[in-house]
């Protein structure tokens, strides 16, 4: 093992111990500076990079990451292996620029992103598998978040109308509906669209047992006055998948709901969960109307299960048109963007603005590549940007729901009504025991 914070191998120096491509690297890599992936491809092959790098971690190295480069340094004694998957997570992507475009009415070539997923059967990298996670593109490869980020994760959906943002929504819930052990998943819907989870695109029932409270198609009726008691139910049944259908109420009401339900959250003992905001800026607005008592108590509570719910295990997720009205202290706290197409001059400098200040590993030249083809991206086209200690950046076109499209624009021959699923008989209960005052033990 090399001392603590060492740099082995640098200076030309000949690396004993290791393969001939191991030992290549260890060479390029030992000046003590970041080395972009490109350059370290150097004419070999993307996966006997791969190998290479997971033999360095096996014998005693480690990487520090900025961006899509690369720094070797020696493990610390105390320090814990790390893992190849999540070293090189997103890097070696090779982009090229193909003859067919499969964006429909996208004025750019199309871009082909190929992510290596496959290594050689060498035993020092036998570990290496693609970790499981949602899959929310199609390819599955162009962007699949593991599974880790989503406990904490706080992300924003941001798109001008009718490009596709609540549809990547329902896209990103329905692989959260799909996780085991399940996590709950909580969804405040403002427009009465989101009841479509509860049926196949077919209009057949769904199997993901949603529960639907409120709108004319609800399982369970709502009332202004239940906010508290949604948070009650995810909180006494870990397995729910709840939504909140505000359709029906007036906004000042369907503020309240959100109100009482964030404070009670933030006073329940700590459970993972994930929290969906359609229209965010209804409920964590930059500026109010007259008199908007309870718009102004769901901004704060909104703020506040932001900010504290990384360290619950609270994920967010906000969607909305208009990120220029939405409350710069919460879109500060989102650590990973979906952008779809957007034209608004303020909503893409809200958007610039926001990537400026973004976590560590976003570079100058990603953000340019973003802020420039927004305005083109074609519908179901969309950006994704995670900063900080793993970072992503991809391109990719929405993967096809498979839930009921309830928010797409009637088309001649489309399926308009459906048969919806029944909510967990167990969910349903606790809901039916908490809504009438009795909590379920």
């Amino acid at each position: 093992m090399y001392p603590e914070g060492a740099y082995a191998g640098g200076g030309g120096e000949e690396v004993v111990g290791l393969g001939a491509e191991a030992a290549r690297l260890a060479r390029v890599m030992g000046d003590r500076h970041f080395h972009a992936d490109l350059e370290l491809l150097e004419g070999s092959s993307s996966a006997f990079v791969l190998a290479a790098l997971g033999e360095l971690l096996e014998t005693g190295y480690a990487f520090d990451r900025s961006g899509r480069s690369l720094r070797l340094r020696a493990r610390g004694m105390s320090e814990t292996p790390q893992d190849l998957a999540t070293v090189t997570r997103g890097l070696f992507v090779v982009v090229s620029r193909g003859e067919d475009s499969s964006d429909d009415g996208d004025p750019e070539e199309d871009r082909v992103v190929e992510e290596v997923s496959r290594v050689p059967e060498a035993s020092s990298i036998q570990e290496v598998v693609r970790e499981p996670g949602l899959v929310l593109s199609d390819p599955p490869e162009h962007l699949t978040i593991p599974l880790s980020h989503l406990g904490s994760m706080v992300g924003a959906i941001l798109a001008k109308r009718g490009v596709g943002k609540t549809y990547l929504g329902m896209v990103l819930v329905e692989e959260i509906m799909g996780v085991d052990p399940p996590v709950p998943v909580v969804v405040f819907d403002p427009t009465g669209v989101w009841w479509g989870l509860c049926a196949t695109e077919t209009g057949a029932p769904s199997s993901y047992e949603v529960l639907l409270l409120g709108g004319p198609r609800g399982h369970l009726p709502l009332t202004p006055l239940d906010g508290s008691k949604i948070a009650e139910v995810v909180a006494t049944e870990k397995s729910a998948r709840v939504v909140v259908d505000l359709s029906q109420m007036a906004p000042a009401e369907q503020h309240g709901v959100v109100a009482d339900f964030c404070e009670r959250l933030i006073s329940l003992p700590h459970f993972a969960i994930h929290v969906v905001f359609d229209e965010a800026d209804e409920f964590a607005p930059q500026r109010f109307g007259a008199g908007a008592v309870n718009q102004r108590r769901a901004l704060g509570f909104v703020e506040r299960l932001v900010m504290r719910g990384r360290s619950r295990g609270i994920g967010v997720t906000l969607i909305s048109l208009r990120p220029a009205v939405i409350s710069k202290n919460v879109l500060s706290q989102v650590d990973a963007l979906y952008l779809l197409r957007m034209a608004e001059p303020a909503d893409v400098e809200a958007v610039r603005s926001r990537l400026e200040k973004f976590e560590s590993g976003i570079s100058p030249e990603m953000c340019a590549q973003c802020i420039g083809n927004l305005p083109v991206l074609a519908r179901g086209t969309s950006y994704f940007l995670r900063g900080g200690d793993e970072v992503m950046f991809r391109r990719f076109r929405v993967r096809r729901k498979r839930t009921f499209d309830a928010s797409g624009t009637p088309e001649v021959g489309k399926v308009l009504e459906a048969t919806l699923g029944r909510p967990n008989a167990a969910v349903l209960q606790a809901a039916r025991k908490i809504f009438a005052g009795r909590v379920a033990k």
